[in-house]
C-alpha cells in the first residue's frame, strides 16, 4: 500500500483552456508526491481523462465541493503505467489519508490555530462521509449480491449501523472544530475509537473478500467507480 503522498503545489486551471496543464505537472510529480487543482466546477472531464490516461497511476481526493471553488488533491502512486487497482490497496489508501486529516486537525488545535483547524477538519469531514457514500452505495451492495449477505442483518448491515455513529459524531465536530476547549477532543476519542475498530474489520476481512470475489478487470472497475463517487 502506498503511503500518502506529500503535497507540493497548487495548480488553479479556472482561468486556464483545457487540462494539458494538469498533465503536464502530474507528471513531473515522483511517486510520494501530490498537486491539488482548483477549479470552478466539478473536474469530472479531468478525471475522465485521467482514468484513460494515466490508468493505475494516481489517487484522486476531493478537498473541497463548491459550489463556487472545487479543490481536488491528485496523488501520484508508485505503479507501472496502467496497473490495475484493488480494492483493498485503494480504500486502505483512503483510510490512512483520513487518518492524516484527522491529525492536522488536531495538531493546528494544539498550535493554537483554530481557523486551520477548521479548515482542515472540513477536508475531513467532506473525505469521510465520502468514503461512508461510496461504501454504502457502491461497495457494500457488491459485496452482498456476490455472497447473498442481506443488507441489513450481515456484516455491510452492522458496518452501515457503525457509520450511523460515526456521521453523528462527525456533526457534533463540526460545532467544536474551530472552538478552544475540550469538546472537540472528548468527540475525537469517541470517533477514534468507533473507526478503529471499524476499519480494522474492513481492511481485515471486507476489503479482502471483495477482492477475492471479484476478477482483476471488475475490481479496477469499481476503484475506477469509487474515484468518479
Amino acid at each position: 500500500m502506498d503511503a500518502v503522498a506529500t503535497l507540493l503545489a497548487s495548480l488553479d486551471v479556472r482561468t486556464l483552456h483545457g487540462t494539458e496543464a494538469v498533465f503536464a505537472a502530474f507528471d513531473r510529480l515522483r511517486p510520494g508526491e501530490a498537486l491539488v487543482v482548483v477549479s470552478a466546477h466539478a473536474p469530472k472531464k479531468l478525471l475522465g481523462r485521467l482514468q484513460d490516461e494515466r490508468p493505475g497511476l494516481f489517487e484522486w481526493s476531493p478537498l473541497g465541493a463548491g459550489p463556487a471553488v472545487w479543490r481536488t488533491r491528485l496523488d501520484r502512486r508508485d505503479a507501472a503505467p496502467g496497473a490495475q487497482r484493488g480494492v483493498s490497496e485503494a480504500l486502505s489508501w483512503d483510510h490512512d489519508r483520513l487518518e492524516q486529516l484527522d491529525l492536522s486537525v488536531f495538531e493546528a488545535r494544539r498550535a493554537g490555530d483554530y481557523a486551520a483547524a477548521g479548515s482542515a477538519f472540513a477536508e475531513f469531514d467532506l473525505g469521510l462521509r465520502r468514503h461512508i457514500h461510496f461504501e454504502e452505495e457502491i461497495l457494500f451492495p457488491v459485496f452482498e449480491e456476490r455472497t447473498g449477505q442481506p443488507a441489513h442483518g450481515g456484516p455491510t448491515g452492522v458496518m452501515r449501523a457503525e457509520h450511523r455513529e460515526i456521521e453523528a459524531l462527525l456533526e457534533g465536530l463540526d460545532e467544536v472544530a474551530e472552538l478552544p476547549g475540550q469538546a472537540a477532543e472528548i468527540l475525537r476519542k469517541d470517533l477514534e475509537r468507533i473507526l478503529g475498530w471499524h476499519n480494522q474489520k474492513q481492511e481485515s476481512l471486507l476489503y479482502p473478500a471483495v477482492d477475492i470475489l471479484l476478477s482483476d478487470d471488475e475490481k479496477d472497475t469499481l476503484v475506477r467507480r469509487i474515484q468518479s463517487s
